[in-house]
């Protein structure tokens, strides 16, 4: 159950965030390496992942909150 609800935070990211959530926590993939296969500076993949986890958690939080 936690987890479909994590899947659907994921869903819910812009293209790019998703990408790079993706890419370093299912796929366990470094900066650089992300970097590299996006074809994106390794400043935005950090600021792209930092930002992703932000709203993941907005979203977590939302959904925790809706549940109770």
């Amino acid at each position: 159950q936690h987890f479909s609800s994590m899947e659907n935070c994921i869903e819910q990211l812009p293209d790019e965030q998703r990408k790079a959530i993706e890419l370093f926590y299912l796929k366990e993939k470094c900066y650089k390496e992300i970097a590299e296969e996006t074809n994106t500076d390794i400043n935005k993949v950090r600021s792209l992942i930092q930002n992703g986890r932000r709203n993941l958690k907005i979203c977590m939080e939302k959904q925790a909150l809706e549940k109770a």
